[in-house]
């Protein structure tokens, strides 16, 4: 019972983290975007202006002592500020998890480290693995399809299909930079799944010298 907790927590702290790290590499990711696919000129605004309502709407989504939504030059609509009130919840959720779980992983891995115990992540990340995998096969396919289904999952209204003339914001927000907040959560969570699966193998070999 207490190594299917284990197996519990590591998992959530993995996801959450992996969720977090992408939301946050967005501040670094989106102004690189916003370029390349000249999202200042939609807008008509500078890059700079550009960024700092991205800001402004990302410390929203994060911060919870930020309790109205405000954006220097992007009004919002009813519908607009449900659909961001939901995308808040999730996101504080998803950092409290994090915070909660990651200590107790952190100090399950190392216990399987000192105790050359790390051949059990082989088999569990060796199926996580194939997930990501499966997924930007789903996403290669249909992107279109992949993000109404991920919405329709997460979201129980219809306010996350934003009119561009009452949320214009939508229109710095294409699918495309979506679509590379994915592959890059993919990524993420493939390299930390290839992370275990070869510390793993490492104390399996280290095992069987003994």
């Amino acid at each position: 019972m207490k190594r299917a907790g284990q197996w519990v927590v590591l998992w959530l702290a993995m996801i959450s983290t992996v969720i977090l790290v992408t939301i946050l590499s967005t501040l670094l990711t989106f102004p690189i975007y916003a370029h390349m696919d000249d999202l200042p000129q939609i807008a008509a605004m500078s890059l700079g202006r550009l960024y700092h309502n991205y800001l402004q709407l990302m410390a929203y989504l994060n911060f919870p002592w930020i309790g109205t939504l405000r954006m220097q030059d992007f009004p919002t609509s009813l519908h607009g500020a449900v659909h961001f009130a939901d995308v808040r919840r999730l996101f504080i959720f998803d950092i409290l998890v994090a915070l909660v779980t990651l200590p107790f992983a952190i100090r399950w891995l190392h216990r399987l480290k000192i105790t050359s115990k790390r051949y059990l992540l082989v088999r569990p990340f060796m199926i996580g693995a194939v997930v990501p995998i499966g997924l930007t096969a789903l996403l290669a396919m249909n992107f279109d399809r992949f993000f109404i289904v991920f919405h329709e999952m997460l979201f129980r209204n219809q306010d996350w299909l934003f009119d561009p003339a009452t949320d214009p914001i939508i229109n710095v927000l294409p699918e495309g930079f979506f679509m590379l907040c994915f592959l890059l959560a993919f990524g993420l969570f493939e390299a930390v799944m290839i992370w275990g699966i070869w510390r793993g193998r490492q104390d399996a070999r280290l095992g069987s010298k003994q």
